[in-house]
């Protein structure tokens, strides 16, 4: 029972901590200070907001009296008074609301940029840890659930207290007997909206959690509606989801139910305070202690000595639902990044001598090493084929020359400099990079290719899209490249998809270019198309290919064979093809109808 009772005291004190306080201002702090005039306003208001409570409250008990004794003009000298209040107040409101807005709103947009910006600089390792729907959901939900700690919430969090004892000295002065009771009943609300708001908080946490993982189930069934189709999945999927947004139902409704049981509580606090200070002060008005004005101030105002703990309370909690999103994204800004600045375009160099892996050790996990002490060079300017079973390490040694992952000892050459000399910009430049997979953004075929490169000239752009073949099927669409594609140039066939990504590397112009097999997946005469575009693109290039398809690099300079992360033979065609080792065999998979595949796409003489 003690180490309960040990147990929950420990809760209590993480929730009641300052620490989170600290952490989460320490990092919202200079986006804040960036609109310190709206904040310095805000505050402004806030005392402003005190005062006009007090004399709203004055207002109404000076006007009553004035009333029940006929002083006339008395109630003449009010009347301008009560309307420069009223005016007042609806200034300050009209204030507040934009205010607030413009400052809650600017610092959400700033730190929601400051976040984009970290997650694109994290490493390969850091980013393949993620899911993309759980990345989404910090933007579409967490972010939004800052206000608590830079918009009202805040500004409340230092309002209230004031309002309190404000409130608490007026009434005093009123009748310090009947203030010091009601005073005494009203810290009642702190406690509940500690209880409740540490409860709130812990729910919170799975609420939060809950819709990164609803997140992530949506963008995996929209980017893969054609498998879920192809394989009859919907029942499945939609039960999936379903059974979590019940879930989230479950949650949702029990933050409800606390809520509810806090402002149940609150009220109860409200009523209690007021119905003892109406019938005390009754009491006392009918002894001659206090006028019937008095009294109205005092009831009007009772409620302000009230509200500001029940609200404080509330707000604290809301703080701490805040404090859960904040949480979430400091996970993600806690992770380091692979550099401090955004990549921008650089002047890529040619390569002169070669490409150089020293004494590469590299493992995705920390446990298994993919290569281990690997030495492995390329010869500038030539066409280099990487053959071997899925799994050889294949498209690793592309993620390593990508910089999209560093290994854990060795290094990597261009020429004679070490890729660790390099910014992720620069090494990059030297790329073009056509994947088996290509990506295209959801915009018009234009801005696709300009993307390459900054300031591409329309007369580049349309040369680029002739070298792959291309320029004339988009020059017969009906807005030419101002055509939308799509999300991932879904209305696109795949080989022209594939040539727009060729276009895009030619655009780029870069030194190296590195070919993941991109015409495996398509057909006979679409693959000899893009082909013929990818002959022009290497011309004048350091090519290497990786090849799932062994007859397309019968014709290469230099073929490497690679299995399980290591070198296990290295040549020409014919050379490889008189040893009894694991390309002859590979090669003879492919034989058809006990032919070999023939295949000239990466014929030297042609490059």
């Amino acid at each position: 029972m003690i180490g309960i009772i040990r147990s929950y005291l420990s809760v209590v004190k993480e929730y009641i901590t300052f620490k989170d306080i600290q952490k989460t201002y320490a990092l919202l702090i200079p986006y804040m200070l960036k609109y310190w005039k709206a904040y310095t306003a805000l505050f402004f208001l806030l005392f402003f907001d005190i005062c006009q409570t007090l004399a709203y409250a004055w207002f109404f008990g000076d006007l009553t009296d004035a009333a029940i004794h006929s002083n006339f003009t008395r109630m003449k000298q009010l009347i301008p008074i009560g309307v420069t209040l009223v005016t007042l107040s609806l200034t300050s409101t009209y204030l507040n609301t934009v205010l607030e807005t413009m400052a809650t709103n600017s610092v959400k947009r700033d730190f929601s940029a400051h976040l984009l910006k970290h997650i694109l600089l994290l490493n390969g390792k850091m980013m393949s840890s993620h899911h993309s729907g759980e990345l989404m959901s910090h933007f579409s939900n967490d972010i939004h659930s800052i206000d608590g700690v830079i918009g009202r919430s805040l500004i409340d969090l230092l309002r209230l207290p004031f309002t309190y004892l404000a409130v608490l000295i007026y009434l005093m002065q009123i009748n310090w007997h009947l203030a010091l009771l009601c005073a005494l009943v009203a810290p009642i609300a702190m406690l509940l909206g500690v209880v409740f708001g540490l409860l709130l908080r812990n729910n919170g946490r799975l609420v939060y959690s809950l819709i990164g993982n609803i997140s992530a189930l949506l963008n995996e069934t929209f980017q893969g509606l054609h498998v879920i189709r192809s394989f009859m999945m919907e029942k499945s999927r939609l039960a999936k989801f379903v059974s979590k947004n019940q879930e989230l139902y479950n949650l949702e409704l029990g933050s409800a139910k606390l809520r509810g049981w806090f402002y149940v509580g609150g009220h109860a606090v409200t009523s209690i305070t007021f119905l003892v200070s109406l019938c005390m002060g009754s009491y006392y008005v009918s002894l001659g202690v206090m006028t019937v004005g008095s009294l109205l101030t005092f009831v009007n105002l009772v409620n302000n000595l009230v509200y500001p703990l029940t609200e404080l309370a509330g707000q604290w909690a809301g703080f701490q639902r805040a404090a859960s999103a904040m949480e979430r994204i400091f996970k993600i800004l806690a992770q380091p990044t692979e550099s401090l600045e955004l990549p921008s375009a650089v002047q890529s160099r040619p390569l002169e001598k070669s490409i150089r892996f020293e004494d590469i050790t590299f493992s995705y996990d920390g446990h298994l090493n993919i290569f281990d002490h690997l030495y492995l060079q390329f010869p500038a300017g030539k066409v280099i084929a990487i053959v071997g079973l899925s799994g050889a390490g294949k498209t690793t040694l592309f993620n390593l020359l990508l910089a999209f992952y560093k290994p854990q000892s060795g290094k990597i050459y261009m020429d004679d400099c070490s890729t660790e000399d390099f910014s992720p910009s620069e090494l990059r430049s030297l790329f073009a990079h056509v994947s088996q997979e290509t990506f295209l953004f959801g915009s018009t075929i234009r801005e696709n290719l300009l993307l390459a490169r900054m300031g591409i000239t329309e007369a580049e752009m349309m040369k680029a899209a002739v070298i792959a073949d291309i320029h004339s099927f988009i020059q017969s669409l009906p807005h030419g490249y101002d055509t939308e594609i799509g999300e991932r140039g879904v209305r696109l066939s795949g080989g022209q998809k594939q040539r727009l990504a060729i276009a895009r590397a030619v655009l780029k112009n870069a030194p190296i270019l590195l070919l993941d097999e991109a015409t495996s997946a398509l057909d006979n005469e679409t693959e000899h198309q893009v082909k013929e575009a990818l002959h022009r693109l290497m011309a004048g290039r350091t090519t290497i290919v990786i090849a799932h398809r062994l007859s397309t690099v019968q014709y290469a300079d230099v073929i490497i064979v690679m299995d399980k992360g290591k070198i296990v033979q290295t040549g020409c065609h014919t050379d490889l093809m008189k040893e009894h080792g694991l390309y002859r065999t590979l090669n003879r998979k492919g034989f058809q109808k006990g032919e070999e595949i023939v295949d000239h796409s990466f014929d030297t003489s042609v490059v």
